[in-house]
């Protein structure tokens, strides 16, 4: 018992002391680590990347819906002062009124 405890402790001392790194199993697969690190950094990265791209998607969502309400208010507004009943307010407002008559339409000789 005695024996299993004095090594953990001796492993543990040799782990904090950083001298298992000379040993020739770490150094052999010291490239493998180091691609296995580059690829969870990638990893990370594209997880940001994608959660960044997210994010400005939601955005631009409730932009384009905001968009397209006052789009719509706009058409139904214009919609509204195109009818005649408005546009002839308007023109008494202005001074000027309906016509009782319908409009004469003067022909142009076409013996000229």
């Amino acid at each position: 018992m005695k024996l299993l405890n004095q090594r953990r402790i001796g492993a543990l001392k040799e782990i904090l002391r950083g001298s298992f790194f000379g040993h020739p199993i770490i150094l052999k697969n010291l490239p493998f680590v180091l691609y296995l690190t580059a690829l969870a950094l990638i990893q990370i990265w594209a997880a940001h990347r994608a959660e960044s791209n997210v994010r400005i998607i939601s955005k631009m969502t409730v932009e384009i819906n905001e968009l397209e309400s006052q789009y719509l208010e706009s058409k139904s507004k214009l919609m509204k002062m195109g009818q005649e009943s408005s546009v002839q307010l308007r023109a008494e407002e202005l001074g000027l009124i309906a016509m009782s008559q319908a409009p004469i339409l003067i022909k142009k000789p076409n013996n000229e």
